[in-house]
């Protein structure tokens, strides 16, 4: 009875990541500032899936969009988000996929970490009402209010 509390909890623990979130991130000075949407969605095993679908900024419209699949953890006990690149769904030219390493914030309506690759830095995603639009990702159409 008690292993099957400790793969419940987890589980139960990761729904705080389940939806959309909305941001940006920074990498290298020929890439720069780029919006980002993460669509996070846990699983019973305990890791959460992920998509990373990315684009131009307001202020930097010169990247284009891509989108990978991403897999992790979350830790209920530290409130920390680590997710890894799987493949892509979308692959722009001269693109690498990169990991994350946050912090669901304790009002759990923000992620804020590190982009885990040589040239880039930080990220910051903030959680967003309504149903997610995971399609958009697979299909390179714009993400939602981001220009």
């Amino acid at each position: 009875m008690a292993v099957l509390l400790l793969f419940a909890a987890p589980a139960a623990a990761q729904e705080a990541l389940r939806g959309t979130w909305r941001g940006g991130y920074d990498c290298g000075a020929a890439q720069g500032h780029t919006a980002l949407v993460l669509t996070m969605d846990p699983r019973k095993d305990g890791t959460v899936s992920a998509l990373f679908h990315f684009e131009a900024a307001a202020d930097n419209p010169g990247v284009p969009t891509g989108c990978f699949a991403m897999e992790g953890r979350f830790d209920p006990a530290t409130r920390e988000v680590s997710l890894r690149h799987l493949r892509w769904l979308l692959q722009p030219a001269n693109y690498v996929m990169v990991d994350l390493a946050g912090r669901l914030s304790d009002a759990g309506d923000r992620i804020e970490g590190r982009v885990i690759h040589a040239s880039c830095s930080t990220f910051a995603v903030e959680r967003l009402a309504g149903r997610s639009d995971a399609e958009a990702c697979r299909t390179g159409a714009p993400l939602l209010s981001l220009r």
